[in-house]
Order: C-alpha cells, then structure tokens, then sequence
C-alpha cells in the first residue's frame, strides 16, 4: 500500500552523519530514532574508547569504595568499564555502597544495566550543574571515574568547595586518525545534510579530519559545551539541543526543519 503524503516521515529524504564513538555499533539509539523519522544515517568514528593504559589506579580504587561518599561519573564509557573491572577484580564491594551521581539520563540508563541505581542526576546536563547539585548534598568525599582526557570544571568546583577529590581514569579516549573513504567522499559532494556532534571531543576530532569540508553540512550540537568547541574551530552549528540529550540533538534538527 502506497503511503499518502502527509504520511511522510519528517526526515524523509535527509541524510545525517552521526560522529560517535569507534566502538558504538548500528544499535545506537541516536542512529535508531534518526532512522526511525525517516532520515538516512550514515555513522562516521570520530574518537576511539579503549581500556586505561594503567589499570592499577583503578584496581586501588576499588579496594578503597568504603572511603568515599560519592562516586561520580560523567559518561556511560565510565560507568561500563568502571563496573566491568569490578567485576572482573571479584572484590567485594562495599555495603553500604557509595552514593553514584552521573551527568544525565544516559549514563544514569548505563548504570541501572550495571545493577545501580543513580543517587542524583542534575537538572542540566553538564559538568557545571553537576558539580553544583553535588556541593549542596552532604559527604565531602568524592572519586570522580572519568576519561584520559576532558574538561576539570568537575573536579575544579568541588575542590574549590572545599571537598576532598580523587579522580581516576577508567578508560582512554583517543582521536581516529582518517575518515571512512565513502563519508569523506559523501560530505566532500555535499551529499551530507546534516552532521550530529556529541562532545567536543567530537568536534575536534572532526575539524581535523575533514576541515573545511564541515561547511558542507549542517552542524547540530549537543550542548553548549560542544557548541563552544565548534566556534573556536570555526564551525559554529546550525542548531542545538534545548535539551543536552540524543533525543534533544534529534528534536534540534527537527525544529530546524520547521
């Protein structure tokens, strides 16, 4: 049965790079719901997540959860390899457990799948907001499971605040080095309508791979976090999210349609 036209899927007819991680699969929920309104995804590998050079820290971390009052993750790949070592360890962990507080709705949905449960979750997704929601709550103890690389507005405010901090890095982010021949092709022909960026270490990894040729897309950030990053690149987005999630970048591009 042929579809009438006001059944036509708000996407039809758009095609959208979604820059993720190397290791994301076709299963990604941004990728999906793109999909799911119609839109052709094409995925580009922009940064690749791997286990930490050094798992010692991480290992000595674990003996000593019962120190702290909170565990604080900003990102689901923290919580999945954080979780994963435990496992892999088969120490003990602590009863009562730290209290956990992530960063927004998806590293708190990776965390449920770890057997957890998210004490806080801040009402704006970013680091600045987090650090805030976690100065008002009692324990001044706090280990912050995180990236080799990234932003330290987290631990900068909580310190500044007079708490004690230790951070750990629980795995390595790194840039890939070359785009997939195709995609590169495909935005070099403007045959890309729309670029979706999910961090700024996206961004750059971006700007270094295909350079000018960012300006043959639309760019839809995150955040404004990651919309910054693109400015000072020289690539400022087309839209943003009002709400920094997958289902807020996807809603920023349908608005832009309207």
């Amino acid at each position: 049965m042929q579809h009438a036209p006001c059944d036509r899927l708000p996407l039809e007819g758009t095609r959208v790079m979604v820059a993720r991680a190397e290791n994301k699969n076709l299963s990604d929920p941004l990728a999906r719901r793109l999909r799911e309104l119609g839109a052709e995804v094409v995925q580009q590998p922009a940064i690749r997540i791997s286990p930490p050079a050094d798992w010692r820290p991480v290992d000595e971390a674990i003996a000593r959860l019962d120190r702290y009052d909170w565990l604080v993750f900003s990102s689901a790949n923290g919580v999945r390899y954080f979780f994963d070592r435990c496992e892999a360890s088969e120490r003990r962990l602590p009863t009562p457990f730290p209290r956990v507080a992530v960063i927004g709705p998806g590293t708190a949905e990776e965390l449920t799948r770890c057997g957890r449960q998210a004490d806080l979750v801040p009402n704006e997704y970013r680091a600045e907001a987090l650090a805030d929601a976690l100065i008002e709550q009692t324990g001044r103890q706090f280990l912050l499971l995180r990236a080799s690389r990234g932003r330290e507005v987290l631990a900068e405010r909580l310190t500044a605040a007079g708490a004690e901090v230790d951070q750990v890095v629980v795995y390595a982010s790194s840039d890939v080095e070359r785009p997939e021949p195709e995609v590169a092709a495909m935005l070099a022909a403007g045959r890309i309508d729309w670029i979706a960026v999910t961090s700024s270490a996206i961004a750059r990894s971006l700007a270094q791979m295909f350079g000018d040729d960012l300006r043959r897309a639309r760019l839809a950030s995150i955040s404004p976090i990651t919309s910054g990053a693109l400015r000072e690149l020289g690539h400022p987005p087309a839209a943003e999210a009002a709400e920094y999630t997958m289902a807020g970048l996807t809603d920023a591009i349908l608005s832009f349609r309207r």
